[in-house]
C-alpha cells in the first residue's frame, strides 16, 4: 500500500525561522527540529494527522537544497510516498524504466529513502520512504 508521507518545502536560511513561525501559526503544531549533517540540512517536521510537512533549509553552500534554492527560490521541493519496502519499490520501478536521482540515502527519520528522478515523473521529485513521518 502506498500513502502520502510528507510534502517538503525548501526555504533559504534567511527565511527559515520566519516560515517556520508562520507554519506553526497556520498548522497549530510545534515542529520537531533536527540537523542532518550528511545532507547539509536543517529540518523542521510538522506532524499532522494524515501527513507531515517538512521544512528544509541548507546548512552549507553547494548542498542539493542550496542548489535547488538558487534555481527556484523558496518552493515545494518534493512529495514523499510511504511504501512497505523502499528497495522492492526501487527494483520494481527500475524494471519499469524509472530512473532514480538517489538510492540508499538516509532520510530525516534515519531510514533508507530513494528519490525518483524528476525526468521519470514528468518534472516532480518523488521520495520513497518506509517509516511514518
Amino acid at each position: 500500500m502506498v500513502r502520502l508521507s510528507h510534502v517538503a518545502l525548501a526555504v533559504s536560511p534567511d527565511t527559515y525561522e520566519d516560515v517556520k513561525e508562520r507554519l506553526k501559526k497556520v498548522l497549530r503544531v510545534e515542529p520537531e527540529e533536527k540537523e542532518l549533517p550528511h545532507a547539509k540540512l536543517r529540518v523542521a517536521l510538522f506532524k499532522l494527522e494524515n501527513a507531515t510537512i517538512e521544512l528544509l533549509t541548507p546548512t552549507a553552500k553547494g548542498s542539493d537544497i542550496d542548489k535547488f534554492l538558487h534555481k527556484r527560490g523558496n518552493a515545494v521541493h518534493h512529495i514523499a510516498l510511504q511504501v512497505e519496502s523502499v528497495s522492492e519499490e526501487v527494483d520494481r520501478l527500475e524494471s519499469e524504466g524509472f530512473t532514480f536521482a538517489s538510492k540508499g540515502y538516509e532520510g530525516a527519520k534515519g531510514g533508507e529513502v530513494a528519490f525518483i528522478h524528476p525526468k521519470a515523473t514528468g518534472g516532480f521529485l518523488v521520495e520513497l520512504v518506509e517509516e511514518e513521518y
